[in-house]
C-alpha cells in the first residue's frame, strides 16, 4: 500500500512540474458491486491540459474505500484517461476511459470501463466534479459489474 501511495504522489508531483493543471480531490461515491450498493470515499489527483481550441486532455488516479456489507469492504485503485471540451467558461465535460484494480472479498480483480464527468471550476484552485463510471471487474473464475457515481471537490495549489 505504501508503494501505491508513493506512486500516486509521484505522479502528482511530476505533473505539477510540467504544463498540467493539477488538482487534488476528496469525494464521496454511491457505488455498486455485484448488485450490492454501498458508499465509498475517495482521495486522488487530477491533471489536465487545455488547448487553445477548448479541447481538454486529462488523467486522474484515485483510491476509493467502502464497506460493501458487514465484514466485507472494497478498496479500488483506478486511473482515468479523460478527453473533454469546455463548452461554457469554467464548465468542462469529459468522456472517460478507465482501468482499475479492486481488492474485494479476499481477492484481487482488474477491469476496464468507461464513463463521463462534468466539472465546474469555481476558481483557479477550486472545482466541483460529478462523474459516473461503469466497469467489468474480473479474475480467473469470476466477474461482476462495478458502477460508481461520484461527487468531489478539487483543490489546487
Amino acid at each position: 500500500m505504501k508503494k501505491i501511495l508513493f506512486f500516486l504522489a509521484s505522479i502528482g508531483f511530476i505533473t505539477t512540474s510540467y504544463a498540467f493543471d493539477t488538482k487534488f480531490y476528496a469525494g464521496i461515491s454511491a457505488a455498486k458491486i455485484d448488485k450490492h450498493s454501498y458508499t465509498q470515499y475517495s482521495l486522488g489527483q487530477n491533471s489536465s491540459m487545455k488547448f487553445d481550441n477548448n479541447i481538454l486532455f486529462a488523467f486522474a488516479n484515485s483510491i476509493n474505500y467502502g464497506r460493501v456489507k458487514t465484514g466485507l469492504s472494497a478498496t479500488t485503485l483506478d486511473l482515468d484517461l479523460k478527453l473533454g471540451y469546455e463548452f461554457i467558461e469554467n464548465v468542462r465535460v469529459y468522456a472517460l476511459g478507465s482501468g482499475a484494480i479492486q481488492f474485494f472479498d479476499n481477492s484481487t480483480y482488474t477491469g476496464l470501463g468507461y464513463g463521463g464527468a462534468v466539472e465546474y471550476r469555481l476558481s483557479q484552485n477550486l472545482a466541483i466534479e460529478g462523474s459516473y463510471k461503469t466497469m467489468n471487474m474480473s479474475k480467473k473464475n469470476h466477474s461482476y459489474d462495478y458502477d460508481s457515481a461520484n461527487i468531489g471537490v478539487k483543490f489546487g495549489f
